[in-house]
């Protein structure tokens, strides 16, 4: 489980608010594949993760390109190729679990690759931002 500390932070609110909400569903996510046999609910749940994941990354990536952007942070670039990179990720576990459903390796694999994401983008890409507004 990950827990929000002030590493994370940005200096915007909206972005690391959002942040947090990844944050939030990832745990969810792993809590989930404790469980012995998922329920139906829970396969569910991955199916909406997926679905707020594509909303993730076209609503929460656009934002935070305009605000590096903004702010004339020096890792925007970098920031817009990783977040290609995620879509790519995101809409290529979609495919693979539309055509094969709940499997439990699959959904490892997509937890673990976020729970990686979050901790070297955020903390390694996204922190870049937070010196660029405070200046």
């Amino acid at each position: 489980m990950m827990s929000w500390t002030e590493q994370f932070v940005t200096g915007s609110d909206k972005i690391d608010q959002q942040h947090r909400t990844l944050i939030n569903h990832v745990n969810h996510l792993e809590e989930l594949l404790t469980a012995a046999k998922p329920t139906r609910e829970e396969c569910e749940f991955v199916a909406q993760l997926i679905d707020f994941l594509e909303n993730y990354a076209r609503v929460h990536f656009e934002f935070e390109e305009q605000c590096m952007l903004r702010y004339h942070c020096p890792a925007h670039e970098k920031n817009k190729s990783a977040h290609d990179q995620f879509r790519m990720f995101a809409h290529e576990f979609k495919t693979r679990y539309q055509a094969e459903g709940f499997r439990r390796e699959i959904v490892l694999g997509m937890q673990a690759t976020i729970s990686r994401w979050i901790q070297d983008h955020i903390l390694q890409v996204d922190t870049q931002l937070r010196p660029s507004i405070k200046s």
